[in-house]
């Protein structure tokens, strides 16, 4: 072999190993501290945190390596888009920032390994190619599920919170005060998801926040626009001294109104969207009419 192909092979060589290792390197380089969510931080203050998988005695040990693996990810967007659907989706099963990415690290080990093996299985080639796109796709499954959960919930939170203004106002109205009336309302309906982010707003109070502190953090972690409004209102209302029941009240109309005119204007633009389809129909049905009719008149020269 000559020198220079020796030489060039040992160059690509080196290149292509810096080139998948460097990125590896940054990206593990430094490790994230845990930060458990919102949800087990009250849960433990208050003595009834649950175990979830990752504190399974049977399966500990294997989803902990993928636990300390997620932990070195320090890619900033990944983590707060988890954190940001995690809060949003109410996290039921209360999992930390890494442990979700550890659940897409295996559901993408999982998936690329069974694809890999499938395509052995078969011939064989395509594998180099086929593999790290399954891995990616095992990998992006657990963040769409979990995308799809937060978008649920907060369309139905969003759904639900004028009448809970109402209600609101309407319990300050008899001469209790918004923690009271909060209150009432998570009683009669703690499984509300409104009324459980309300439950955990009222528990931040209780552990030092302000009113203020623990409503902006709701607005954070529902990010829906009328809510940050409605929140930013309460906020106001509380420095200027305005009556909150009226502000409550108002609020519940305006976002009536909004949602009246969003309406409007999907009705508006649903007509324009059947306009294409029902083209289309009509095009599909004069062909099925007068098709027949052309071909006769090519054949025979006349219609009849």
């Amino acid at each position: 072999m000559p020198i220079e192909m020796l030489i060039l092979m040992i160059v690509t060589s080196v290149l292509v190993f810096a080139g998948v290792f460097v990125p590896v390197f940054a990206i593990f380089r430094y490790p994230v501290p845990e930060e458990a969510p919102i949800h087990r931080q009250i849960a433990r203050a208050v003595g009834v945190d649950h175990e979830t998988i990752f504190e399974n005695a049977a399966f500990a040990p294997l989803l902990n390596l993928f636990v300390q693996i997620a932990r070195r990810i320090n890619l900033t967007g990944l983590r707060k888009r988890v954190r940001q659907h995690l809060q949003a989706s109410g996290n039921p099963s209360g999992y930390t920032i890494d442990q979700y990415i550890a659940l897409c690290l295996m559901s993408g080990a999982l998936i690329g390994g069974f694809s890999g093996l499938l395509v052995m299985l078969l011939d064989g080639r395509g594998l180099l190619l086929f593999l790290p796109i399954m891995t990616v796709v095992g990998f992006m499954v657990p963040l769409t599920a979990l995308s799809s959960a937060a978008q649920k919930r907060t369309g139905k939170i969003g759904k639900q919170l004028p009448y809970t203004l109402d209600l609101v106002a309407l319990v300050m109205a008899s001469g209790s005060s918004f923690t009271e009336a909060v209150e009432t309302l998570i009683r009669d309906n703690p499984e509300d998801d409104l009324n459980q982010e309300l439950a955990m707003a009222l528990a931040e109070i209780e552990y030092g926040s302000t009113r203020a502190a623990a409503l902006q953090n709701l607005a954070e972690r529902i990010p829906l626009d009328s809510l940050r409004s409605v929140i930013g209102a309460v906020n106001q209302a509380e420095k200027l001294g305005t009556p909150l029941s009226a502000i409550l009240k108002v609020q519940a109309d305006m976002l009536r109104m909004h949602r009246g005119v969003r309406a409007e204007k999907l009705s508006a633009s649903a007509s324009l969207k059947i306009l294409v389809p029902s083209m289309l129909i009509l095009l599909a049905v004069v062909l099925v009419i007068g098709a027949p009719l052309a071909v006769r008149y090519i054949v025979q020269g006349s219609l009849w």
